[in-house]
């Protein structure tokens, strides 16, 4: 067979599918529950006993809605769901502004009141 002509027989038999690009991990995307879970599971770690529930609820709320009302960053939101050490919980602080801060431990103080 002329080499041609196996060519174009390789060519013609082939499946022509264009191979898929490779598809990226689905990244869930955060959220404020999820950055206030985070939150308060770094609080609750070396907390022994632990508060009742309806004081971590509490907590949990109070952080997610200063989350939500004060417009926490992605980044912040992200970092601070999956934050473990307290060398984290530092860093994470950084992509919360000043304002951020200072609304969520006023309403901390407030709280205790």
């Amino acid at each position: 067979m002329r080499p041609e002509l196996t060519w174009l027989i390789l060519v013609a038999c082939s499946s022509g599918a264009v191979p898929e690009a490779p598809v990226a991990p689905r990244v869930k995307a955060p959220s404020c529950a999820a950055a206030a879970d985070g939150m308060v599971g770094m609080l609750l770690a070396d907390k022994d006993p632990k508060p009742p529930d309806e004081t971590v609820d509490g907590i949990r709320n109070l952080i997610r809605d200063r989350c939500q009302q004060d417009g926490w960053s992605a980044e912040a939101q992200r970092c601070l769901a999956e934050m473990k050490t307290p060398d984290d919980a530092n860093n994470c602080g950084t992509f919360l502004t000043e304002a951020q801060q200072a609304a969520l431990v006023q309403a901390q103080a407030a709280r205790q009141k």
